[in-house]
């Protein structure tokens, strides 16, 4: 069995993300009053409405992986090459943190706090962290994550997590990880309500440019294959691009 968890119980996944993140705010200033206008140098820079514009969930899902394996280079090198053997390792973990992420939300702005503090020169930022509820929430499931020693069982730990059951052929199922084209895929046997819905959306986060991550899961064979989850990151896929998805079997 892979232990392959760095944190202990009683610890907590750090708050701050400052660069898994773009933010913004104004300065108001008050220099007259402050008398740096006497001093020549301004102290009084009072930072205000401060937001979070965006959330980078790939690079956050890169801080939290790393975060759960072990430090030391030799023993990390020996877990991810058992995990490897396992169940695919480094890819698959990644995969499911990033879902443990939607199914939380993380990726909404509005969950995020821009953190300020008084320096010799006026305000700065001193961090960007997501809402402590929701972090205490993606610690406890990124721990079970870690706990489980197969694809199979992380898969339908992350699709229950995020749908709230199995569909019953995924409940004695296994997974295998391949590879495939966009039209390999059969978009006429699915929702084409929920198709059309989803290709009006913003799906520039799945680009291949900013996603590389396997793009969801499929049943079936070859050319007739059916999307089971994933449909904004396949519809989001180059037609050009092989990409990873993981097959029912």
């Amino acid at each position: 069995m892979v232990n392959f968890t760095k944190l202990d119980q009683s610890e907590m996944l750090k708050s701050d993300y400052t660069h898994c993140t773009e933010y913004d705010y104004d300065t108001e200033f008050r220099c007259e009053e402050a008398g740096c206008y006497e001093e020549g140098i301004c102290r009084c820079g009072s930072i205000v409405n401060s937001y979070v514009k965006s959330v980078n969930l790939t690079t956050l899902t890169n801080e939290i992986y790393f975060q759960f394996i072990p430090e030391d280079k030799k023993v990390r090198k020996r877990e991810k090459r058992i995990s490897e053997i396992l169940y695919g390792g480094e890819t698959i973990d990644k995969y499911c943190i990033y879902r443990i992420l939607v199914k939380n939300k993380v990726f909404i702005p509005d969950n995020w706090n821009v953190i300020t503090c008084h320096g010799y020169y006026g305000d700065e930022i001193e961090s960007v962290c997501v809402d402590t509820h929701l972090l205490t929430i993606v610690n406890k499931q990124c721990e079970k994550l870690f706990t489980l020693n197969t694809l199979s069982e992380k898969l339908k730990y992350v699709i229950e997590l995020e749908y709230g059951y199995l569909l019953d052929d995924l409940k004695d199922c296994d997974f295998e990880l391949i590879s495939i084209y966009k039209n390999h895929i059969d978009l006429k046997k699915l929702n084409q309500n929920h198709i059309k819905n989803v290709k009006m959306e913003d799906l520039s986060h799945y680009s291949n440019d900013f996603y590389d991550l396997p793009r969801g899961i499929v049943r079936g064979e070859i050319d007739n294959y059916k999307i089971v989850d994933g449909y904004h990151r396949i519809i989001a896929s180059s037609e050009k691009i092989s990409f990873n998805v993981f097959r029912v079997i």
